[in-house]
């Protein structure tokens, strides 16, 4: 057989068979079929016939109907048409895939409507508070504790002490015995949120916790103990323990049950949806339902302001300026808020940014940024940590750079590492490598080492990102 010849005899009976059903069959049942394909055997007595019809079932049968009355006629017209000896024998099969395909075309846009193939972007650009609801077991987790602590990860932001306390008010409001436990040397501005003359320190926490006995632990930003410093002892007593972190979860130890939505701007903006939750009330629990108060709402904006960077960062969506409308009709002083928590410092914080900024380290012709604090310069300045806190966010301005390390030593060769990135990347993956964790644009993990190698290898693995 040559494929050749049969391929044009294939395309040939085609053509003419789809001319005679326009032109010359008059037979209404045909009217509105259509020859998709023909497939000559190898000895060409035999031709299969793939059409198919625009319409349902009883359509289907009608046209099929139709294409065996003309069969006689079709075939003699070949002969003539195509000068054959003998016609093939002409045998209909009704074709589904044009049938298949609208279907997967309908599909596809039944998905397309729902958003399935959306960037992350857009779908990020239309989520809405509402599309942020706490799980129902979270919910339920709360109104069944009594005696509870709220504590946020070490050297707490604004946004996990912000958490802290606003969650820790709505809690109180429900009747619970409520205690927010941090930590010593706060950054400055605490001071002035509102409840934070009620926190108690990780000092105090272990005689607290054998004289009250509490039953809960609420991590918030922050979904492992390992991430609250000297508190981690205190804390691995808790047996019953949950979290509500907007944190990406990474590194070895597994996340506490409760509520990681990584998708939020802030923890604050969860916990200002666990508050609207919890302040339905609930029968079933005796709980009544209350309001959020001003306070509660003035630690949320604390937090959201802070994280976003003064809506600066790109985790600021659409729904960060719908939070940030709805906690401002409440009262909330938002120009008051700012200047408390954003770019305050200690004269020995300022101090110690000098000194910060003598050890910046530029790689990759001025694209990666390593800069450190260490434990001399806390002793010689009198500054702190929580003093730090800030310092990152001056090396994300400087023009040029993309990719950020900020090495803080914790102990002896024991580095706490801010990792940022000023525009498209993604740090995440250095911090997963090291067992932290956090956000495509702003992750954290520790780092053993001396501190000149530490800074080599972060250079050296910052420098690899560039290429992605």
């Amino acid at each position: 057989m040559d494929p050749y010849r049969s391929n044009k005899l294939n395309q040939s009976i085609l053509e003419v068979l789809s001319r005679m059903l326009q032109v010359s069959v008059k037979d209404p049942r045909v009217g509105f079929v259509t020859i998709n394909a023909v497939e000559v055997n190898r000895d060409h007595s035999v031709a299969q016939i793939y059409w198919s019809v625009l319409g349902d079932d009883e359509d289907r049968k009608s046209s099929f109907a139709g294409l065996k009355k003309a069969r006689g006629y079709m075939m003699s017209n070949l002969t003539r048409t195509l000068g054959l000896r003998q016609a093939p024998d002409l045998r209909f099969i009704y074709d589904d895939t044009v049938a298949k395909g609208l279907e997967l075309d309908n599909v596809l846009d039944q998905l397309a409507q729902e958003g399935e193939f959306k960037s992350e972007t857009d779908r990020k650009r239309e989520m809405t508070l509402e599309d942020l609801q706490p799980p129902l077991e979270l919910i339920q987790g709360f109104r069944r504790a009594e005696k509870i602590w709220v504590v946020p990860h070490h050297n707490p932001d604004p946004d996990a002490m912000g958490s802290a306390l606003a969650l820790s008010a709505a809690l109180t409001e429900m009747g619970r015995d409520v205690r927010v436990v941090s930590y010593e040397n706060p950054p400055v501005g605490f001071n002035d949120m509102p409840g934070f003359d009620m926190v108690v320190t990780n000092e105090q926490a272990e005689q607290i916790y054998r004289d009250e006995e509490p039953d809960t632990l609420i991590l918030v930003d922050c979904h492992n103990i390992s991430r609250c410093g000297l508190l981690e002892e205190t804390l691995d007593r808790f047996q019953t323990r949950c979290c509500v972190d907007h944190h990406l979860v990474s590194g070895r130890k597994a996340p506490e049950s409760g509520w990681i939505e990584a998708k939020s701007c802030s923890t604050c903006t969860l916990v200002y949806q666990v508050i609207e939750n919890l302040a339905q009330g609930n029968p079933e629990f005796d709980d009544e339902s209350f309001t959020m108060t001003v306070d509660m709402a003035t630690n949320i904006y604390a937090g959201l302001i802070n994280d976003t960077g003064g809506f600066r960062f790109s985790n600021t969506m659409p729904l960060t300026f719908e939070l940030a409308r709805r906690l401002s009709l409440m009262g909330v002083d938002t120009a008051a808020v700012s200047r408390q928590t954003m770019h305050r410092y200690r004269p020995q914080g300022v101090a110690l940014l000098q000194r910060v900024l003598e050890t910046f380290e530029y790689h990759q012709n001025g694209r990666v940024l390593i800069l450190r604090a260490t434990k001399a310069m806390l002793e010689e300045t009198g500054g702190s940590m929580p003093d730090t806190e800030s310092f990152v966010n001056i090396a994300t301005a400087v023009d040029g750079v993309v990719f950020i390390a900020f090495m803080k030593e914790l102990d002896h060769e024991v580095w706490r590492v801010s990792l940022r990135v000023r525009g498209e990347g993604d740090v995440q993956i250095l911090a997963a490598k090291h067992g932290g964790g956090g956000h495509k644009q702003a992750a954290g993990c520790t780092i053993e080492g001396a501190g000149d190698e530490v800074a080599a290898n972060l250079a050296m693995d910052l420098g690899a990102l560039l290429g992605r």
